[in-house]
């Protein structure tokens, strides 16, 4: 039998704590060692570092809190006769120093021919601080023992000869021995990463910039540990001379690299989703994808226009919005899973840090730079889980589906038509198959508008379901389907092209048929080629979409609390439809874009238009002269009711005055001339619009703001009788 020791500390141990790369990064030479002059022309990096409160607390419990009940023994049981057990820790850190409360349970004991006699038991609290200190030539944070008090019942302090406070001191260096945070894993995998990441510095300017790294300023204060680390890199080899432009070679690399980062980030979004089960951390993670995709669209566009490329910058950014996601998600997963699910958002913030040198420094983040990240998420390959496609991606429809739909949870309905839930008359619902080989033409207006026009009250039915919205509020959301279908396609989904066949509508930014739905934006959230080929899967998914920035951004927002009360709401989704979530109040900002409030003001008055009764005028893009609702059979000119009134803007003296007017103010769309002769005079009316009843004019009137406008009947063949 072995001889017990009356009070053994534990050996010391070091916890394998995996902190993020970047962190890893930031301590792989070590406060104390020295290190060689930098070249002169190196520069030098500062980057602050935090370990906030709740994960120290976290990897506190989980990693030496591990005992019955949650507790943790300072003295090892097989080794002594005297015992402390500690309860309930809480860290509180203070400038300077890291504090800890805890229960405590103190049995003194002595021992004698191989057994232990109990000599006193006392209960109370334990109040311990620590002063961090960078341990292990740079590679751990460990604490020195600051204060050390025993508190009874009362909470007064023991005497500090009472022979339990000595044994308390003890304790604590035993304590502050085994909270170190091991950070040794980390820096073999930054190593591996940074060659990927710089490939213009050489393998001794990277050694050399491992060598320079610098933990300094490190410090307690009530939100946890802060630190700054620096160091020093060399400007990397001269850039190859770029050409004038990209060879295709060239540009097919780099689509290829933004289709990686996307891929990547859609990734970290599933990863961290699946790692929660918190509907309001899952939703931030949706729109924080969905928001960066928008902005790749910027991106993409600026650099097709000839800027320097800021794909770069848009991937980094979008990493910098997912971090306080992150990190929340992160504080809810057991054991070191926390800092393991780091790694990846740290390593991001190592490159963030890179870049944030310039062009000198030769960051790239190159495909095996994002397979490497990819790996830190999700195993080991890479490739596989950076596939980039236009096939449906069920997790992430799954995220957006319970969110939009938290009662339902079941996949998005069939696209085409369910013509026993259609309130038309089944004579005139028309297959989907048949709206599926239709690129209408003026003629077939009167036929097709209204059947396209069940198709979207079908979609906006089904997505509103039994929802608990007030009437107001379905039929403005009714009112903005039906708008911004016209606004996007003049309610089209197919086209003839050159070559005289069918195809999609399509813009040059990939927005694709009849609601004009990103097929970057919403790749994965819904099928592309079903939103290419099949009128009603579009149909529905731009519903679903506007359902979701109505609910979750414009009405849960307050947009409608600002001047214009509840028209706002619809206002205010239209603009996160063409711009993003973050355009929210796009169509009453003034510093909005001179683009971003032509485009809100030419959807308000087709909302307006819609709003009155009078959605059939959407034929005027297509060169017809449609008014009135589209219901019933086929419309007829005027959508069953003959068009009465319309809108006088003006009369001029020559043609070319009139055809000017129309063009500076921007009413191609739907003004028209009307040439009159009066005693051997010529003049040329300005007309706006064809109107079934007053109020409908009276409604497009209130939409011209800024131009007088006059309601007046509308004359039998009113039009330009000058040819």
């Amino acid at each position: 039998m072995r001889t017990r020791h009356p009070h053994t500390a534990r050996r010391p141990r070091r916890l394998a704590c995996r902190a993020g790369a970047a962190l890893a990064l930031a301590l792989a030479a070590g406060a104390g060692s020295a290190a060689p002059a930098p070249p002169a022309d190196a520069r030098t990096v500062s980057v602050p570092l935090r370990l906030e409160t709740p994960l120290l607390q976290h990897l506190l419990e989980t990693q030496l809190f591990t005992g019955p009940a949650g507790t943790h023994d300072l003295f090892d049981p097989g080794e002594s006769c005297s015992q402390l057990t500690l309860s309930e820790p809480l860290l509180t850190p203070k400038t300077a120093e890291l504090g800890l409360i805890a229960a405590l349970e103190a049995r003194l004991g002595v021992g004698a021919g191989g057994a232990c006699t109990t000599l006193l038991r006392w209960q109370g609290r334990l109040d311990l601080a620590g002063t961090p200190v960078i341990r292990e030539a740079g590679t751990a944070i460990g604490f020195e023992p600051a204060r050390t008090r025993l508190l009874d019942s009362n909470g007064e302090p023991l005497a500090a000869d009472h022979r339990l406070q000595q044994l308390a001191e003890a304790g604590a260096a035993a304590f502050f021995a085994d909270y170190s945070i091991d950070l040794r894993p980390q820096l073999a995998a930054m190593k591996a990463l940074l060659p990927d990441v710089l490939p213009r510095q050489s393998r001794a300017q990277i050694d050399a910039l491992l060598d320079s790294l610098r933990l300094t300023a490190l410090q307690v204060d009530g939100d946890g540990i802060g630190a700054d680390v620096r160091f020093t890199v060399e400007p990397a080899g001269a850039p190859a001379a770029p050409a004038a432009a990209l060879s295709d070679a060239e540009l097919e690399r780099w689509q290829a690299r933004w289709q990686q980062m996307d891929a990547l980030l859609v990734l970290a979004v599933k990863h961290y989703a699946s790692a929660t089960h918190l509907q309001a951390l899952r939703e931030a993670l949706l729109e924080v994808l969905i928001e960066s995709r928008y902005r790749l669209e910027d991106m993409l566009e600026a650099t097709a226009a000839g800027a320097a490329d800021p794909v770069r910058t848009w991937f980094l950014d979008s990493w910098r919005a997912l971090a306080p996601v992150l990190r929340r998600i992160a504080l809810e997963q057991p054991g070191e899973e926390p800092l393991l699910l780091f790694s990846a958002l740290a390593a991001a913030d190592a490159l963030a840090a890179l870049d944030e040198l310039g062009p000198g420094i030769g960051l790239d983040i190159s495909a095996d730079g994002l397979r490497r990240l990819a790996r830190l998420l999700g195993g080991e390959d890479g490739d596989g889980l950076l596939r980039y496609t236009g096939e449906l991606d069920p997790a992430l429809e799954a995220l957006f589906r319970e969110s939009l739909f938290p009662e339902r949870g079941r996949a998005p309905p069939a696209a085409g038509w369910r013509l026993d839930l259609s309130p038309f008359p089944r004579a005139i619902a028309a297959p989907a198959d048949r709206l599926n080989r239709w690129a209408p033409q003026r003629d077939d207006l009167a036929e097709y508008l209204p059947q396209v026009a069940a198709l979207l009250e079908t979609a906006i039915r089904d997505a509103l379901g039994d929802r608990d919205l007030s009437p107001a509020h379905r039929e403005l959301f009714r009112h903005l389907v039906l708008a911004t279908a016209w606004q996007e396609s003049c309610w089209r989904h197919y086209v003839v092209s050159d070559d005289r066949k069918l195809v999609p509508l399509r813009s040059g930014t990939g927005d694709v048929g009849l609601m004009q739905v990103n097929e970057r934006v919403w790749r994965g959230f819904y099928d592309q080629q079903r939103l290419r080929w099949d009128i009603g899967y579009n149909g529905t998914a731009g519903t679903e979409v506007l359902l979701d920035y109505l609910l979750r951004h414009a009405i849960r927002k307050g947009e409608d609390r600002h001047p214009g009360g509840i028209d706002n709401l619809a206002r205010a989704s239209y603009s996160a439809y063409n711009g993003g979530p973050s355009r929210l109040s796009r169509y009453r900002d003034a510093g909005a874009s001179a683009y971003g409030r032509k485009v809100d003001r030419a959807f308000w008055d087709k909302y307006r238009q819609v709003a009155a009764g009078n959605e059939l005028a959407v034929s005027r893009c297509l060169g017809g002269n449609l008014s009135g609702r589209a219901e019933g059979g086929a419309a007829a000119a005027g959508g069953g009711a003959p068009a009465a009134f319309t809108l006088q803007l003006g009369a001029f003296s020559t043609r070319s005055a009139a055809q000017r007017f129309i063009s500076d103010n921007g009413l191609q769309e739907q003004a028209w001339l009307q040439r009159q002769v009066s005693g051997g005079a010529e003049r040329y009316l300005v007309l706006y619009g064809r109107y079934a009843t007053r109020a409908a004019g009276e409604a497009a009137r209130g939409g011209l703001s800024g131009l007088e406008a006059w309601l007046r009947p509308l004359e039998a063949g009113a039009g330009d009788g000058g040819g």
